[in-house]
């Protein structure tokens, strides 16, 4: 699919710059990987494209993520495992430890250390609370993938939180990974930075300037250069459209009003709100827009959930009357009302979102 390319063609970008410029040392706080399990494509890839850097005299240093972790027993080991086997990269796999590696550069003795994400820490908690994150080397370098207090992802109230209060003196910089925008802060002589992910992932990203790495390099004294890398992101936008009674005919307004924003370079949201008569809800056909734009964009979703009857209460009879994702929606919002684990029932709600966006992009409504 031309949305997996997205991915593999902005990692792409990392690794030839990653070739051309030789830094000594590459960091990847977690998530290389969007799942588990990720399919055997992608793993040749990205190990045939970490000899070439291995080879090119750049040390990999990686952790887990919240993706690509295992939660539990049953899904095995982190694919992360399987490329540290053949050599190109070490590996922190470790989630309740912190592990460090040292390594001499230019007569340098250099502290790499990194702890992998827990899927059992608890909300809210501190999941570096405790943990000894080692200071030995002339220079210092930590890596760990959470959210930082004020520093959060969009799960901001039902995950782990980070405090500053956690990181040792003399940490020279903290690679971080988790938050998708690309932020840095300083604690002391100290810089944290997340570089952010480097393709938009939801429509959460649209506003995100650009996507990109980070290139930096670090003296006795801390961090002397920093550079964002931005790199050539797929871009979003969503837009919304209000409908109402005076609109004759609501799909023609629409397709026209869309038309103005064709791109085919681009992954477009129209978000359709309003309240109608029956009558005028039935000259609305979401399945013709779609017929008249869907060659338009790269990818065209269309919410149109709160496009709603007016002055009407329908109570349907029974099941059979909900419209395919308001059945799965109810399905699901079971699912986490009857969950007790908050682990499971943040995977279930993940699970929900994820499922009515693959509704609404196969034509559901």
């Amino acid at each position: 699919m031309d949305r997996k390319r997205d991915f593999w063609s902005v990692f792409k970008e990392i690794i030839d710059y990653t070739l051309k410029y030789k830094p000594n040392i590459m960091l990847i706080s977690g998530d290389l990987f969007d799942r588990v399990d990720p399919r055997n494509p992608p793993r040749t890839k990205v190990i045939q494209a970490f000899r070439s850097i291995h080879e090119n005299g750049t040390k990999i240093f990686m952790i887990s993520g919240n993706h690509d972790g295992a939660k539990s027993i049953s899904e095995g080991m982190s694919p992360l495992s399987e490329i540290a086997a053949t050599g190109y990269a070490e590996f922190f796999s470790s989630v309740d430890e912190v592990e460090c590696k040292h390594i001499r550069i230019a007569d340098l003795d250099v502290c790499i250390s990194g702890i992998s994400y827990n899927h059992e820490a608890k909300i809210n908690s501190n999941p570096l609370e405790n943990k000894r994150i080692p200071v030995e080397g002339d220079i210092n370098i930590f890596m760990f993938h959470y959210s930082l207090e004020k520093f959060r992802s969009r799960y901001m109230y039902s995950e782990p939180i980070v405090f500053p209060s956690s990181f040792p003196k003399n940490l020279h910089y903290i690679a971080c990974g988790h938050v998708h925008r690309y932020m840095c802060k300083r604690y002391g002589e100290t810089l944290l930075c997340y570089p952010g992910s480097s393709e938009r992932l939801s429509f959460q990203e649209e506003r995100d300037r650009e996507k990109g790495f980070i290139y930096l390099e670090v003296g006795l004294n801390g961090v002397e250069k920093i550079n964002f890398i931005p790199v050539k992101a797929r871009p979003m936008k969503s837009i919304r459209i209000n409908i109402s009674e005076n609109i004759s005919n609501p799909s023609y307004y629409i397709v026209d009003l869309l038309n103005k924003y064709a791109n085919k370079n681009i992954i477009f949201r129209a978000v359709v709100e309003g309240e109608l008569s029956l009558e005028a809800l039935q000259r609305y056909d979401r399945n013709e827009i779609f017929r008249k734009l869907v060659d338009k964009f790269f990818i065209l979703d269309i919410v149109d959930d709160k496009l709603i009857l007016k002055n009407i209460d329908i109570i349907p009879p029974d099941d059979s009357y909900r419209s395919p994702i308001q059945e799965f929606k109810k399905y699901m919002e079971t699912l986490i009302e009857k969950e007790r684990d908050e682990e499971r029932k943040k995977l279930w709600e993940d699970v929900r979102e994820m499922g009515e966006r693959k509704l609404r992009e196969a034509g559901g409504f």
